[in-house]
């Protein structure tokens, strides 16, 4: 009946303090280009880059490591962003190196629009 009252307690207290991170957590969290943030080695506030990979670290996710993969010296460090695609210069869209290109420009007549149904 102890351990069982223990193993009770035990999992109250550990739910009470996974709660207390998640709505912590929840509260900090900074939308990116992935669901929870940034990529392991990017910066939380610009998830884009600069971004840092060093060996040893995560490969850099490129959306299909298969198909796409990441082509750089594996034994180096690496500084790197993410661009849009067909404008890596390591990946379809990851550039290694300062400078990254600018983001392509809009086609002619077409707008940006965040909230699509209140744009005139």
């Amino acid at each position: 009946m102890r351990k069982l009252i223990a193993g009770l307690a035990t999992t109250v207290l550990l739910s009470g303090g996974v709660a207390g991170v998640v709505s912590t957590g929840m509260a900090a969290a900074r939308p990116g280009p992935v669901p929870l943030g940034s990529w392991p080695g990017c910066p939380q506030d610009h998830p884009e880059g600069p971004c840092h990979w060093c060996p040893g670290d995560p490969q850099p996710q490129t959306g299909n490591l298969r198909v796409n993969p990441v082509v750089w010296d594996w034994n180096i460090c690496h500084t790197y962003y993410y661009v849009y695609s067909g404008q890596g210069n390591v990946a379809q869209n990851i550039w290694d190196g300062e400078n990254p290109p600018a983001p392509p420009p809009w086609p002619p007549g077409l707008k940006f629009c965040p909230i699509p149904p209140w744009c005139p």
